[in-house]
């Protein structure tokens, strides 16, 4: 509002001086008409001012005091009065002495403001014998230029107070969908993260805004939802050990029992301790993984080679089962990835393959370059998995319902630690499998030589 006072000021301002000069433009215009009309009837005889036509000082504008009144007076060189209208009466107009060209200015006549010019009469040669003062009254004009001024100081707060509501009103329209926007977020906490603020109709910055909350809203309920998923799998989780193990030394406290007995029962809780620290082990790693500061370093490595370790790491988990590794090396395969990473994300997936595979069967390990993409694939023919869910089995804490039948040991863990590893890297993992018939995953790294 500062600001627009500021320029309607100065356009107001601007208003009333182009209608001041136009007055004092168009005064000035009269004063050379009625100089000229004067000047023509005036003829220099040897130095003599001869006035060619009388009529000229006797018109009704000349001899009375009108709305408009037009002064004349004539002077000698002194300043002394040689002729004047008969409107000047005993006043005289205001003598400027030695001015040899024309000038206006204003001063009082009478108690009443007048503008004048006054011009020298010359001879032929150049000297001055006379000058001749034409003035008119400002009164008008002066009366004009005032009502304009008043008039311009009252439309200056009309206009202010009319733009300062109109303001007020386009900005209140305009802020509305902003205020909105500021309760529905203000109303949203963590117990109705599944509110959305409305989209407005118009798809302008309003719209952005509110698209791009929602979807911030999306990923905190998403984030919300798995944190809230996580507690209760890994309490779930962490309650069935301990659950065990309290059972199993209430029984112990119950009456003695043989040394066998004992030793047996303690194995058994040793077990469960040992499974609980497994447990809390991959959630710390998880955490870590979390972590924002976590980054992969880069190198280039051998991948047959760490492959070939992860598998000579579970030769004796898969003897107990009878199985056998098959191995399919292509050439020397040079990988850009995180060694270290790379090698849990293998041993995961062999680790995997070895446990849900059949009895008596083989765990195929194979490298080589797909489309100018390295590669590394192990496939098992065990149990598989339904294709309903493989899209979960990435979660923490899922496990197919088949395996928990099956009684195999594991915590849903170690394929969400795989995923989040990839994903660091850029490793892209993909699963193809058939419940019954066996899984295959193959992994691809996105650099290579």
């Amino acid at each position: 509002m500062a600001f627009s006072a500021i320029i309607i000021a100065l356009l107001l301002g601007i208003i009333y001086f182009v209608v001041q000069i136009t007055v004092y433009t168009h005064l000035d215009t009269d004063l050379d008409t009625e100089m000229q009309e004067v000047t023509n009837n005036i003829v220099v005889i040897d130095g003599k001012l001869i006035f060619a036509n009388k009529f000229e000082w006797g018109e009704k504008e000349h001899s009375q005091i009108e709305v408009n009144p037009t002064f004349i007076q004539v002077f000698d060189t002194l300043g002394n009065s040689i002729k004047k209208t008969g409107n000047l009466k005993d006043s005289g107009l205001k003598f400027l002495k030695g001015k040899r060209e024309a000038e206006y200015f204003e001063y009082t006549l009478s108690n009443s403001p007048v503008r004048q010019i006054q011009t020298p009469v010359l001879t032929d040669s150049g000297a001055v014998v006379a000058y001749i003062s034409v003035a008119v009254s400002l009164k008008e004009s002066f009366l004009v230029l005032s009502n304009l001024k008043s008039s311009l100081l009252i439309a200056f707060p009309v206009v202010l107070l009319i733009l300062f509501f109109a303001s007020r009103i386009i900005a209140g329209r305009a802020i509305a969908p902003i205020n909105k926007v500021i309760d529905t977020a203000a109303r949203i906490t963590k117990e109705n993260l599944d509110e959305r603020i409305e989209l407005p109709d118009r798809k302008d910055e309003i719209y952005s805004l509110s698209v791009t909350i929602n979807g911030l809203l999306d990923r905190l309920e998403d984030v919300v939802l798995r944190e809230k998923q996580f507690t209760a799998d890994a309490s779930h989780e962490l309650r069935t050990p301990l659950s065990i193990i309290k059972g199993t030394l209430e029984v112990l406290n119950r009456k003695p029992r043989e040394v066998e007995h004992y030793r047996e029962k303690i194995d058994y809780v040793i077990n469960e301790v040992d499974r609980i620290t497994a447990l809390i082990d991959s959630l710390l790693e998880i955490a870590r993984l979390g972590s924002a500061n976590l980054a992969p370093d880069i190198i280039a490595f051998d991948l047959n080679r760490i492959v070939s370790d992860i598998v000579n790491r579970y030769k004796s988990a898969s003897e107990a089962k009878n199985l056998k590794f098959t191995t399919r090396f292509e050439g020397e395969l040079t990988v850009e990835a995180d060694p270290s990473m790379c090698d849990i994300i293998i041993s995961n997936i062999v680790s995997n393959a070895v446990k849900y595979s059949f009895s008596n069967n083989t765990v195929i390990v194979e490298t080589g370059v797909y489309q100018d993409k390295t590669f590394c694939k192990v496939q098992d023919f065990g149990q598989g998995i339904g294709k309903d869910h493989i899209t979960k089995i990435f979660d923490r804490f899922y496990r197919v319902d088949e395996s928990r039948d099956a009684k195999i040991a594991g915590k849903g863990l170690g394929l969400s630690i795989v995923k989040k590893l990839a994903d660091i890297q850029s490793v892209e993992i993909s699963v193809d499998s058939e419940a019954g018939s066996g899984t295959t995953f193959t992994i691809i790294f996105p650099h290579s030589f």
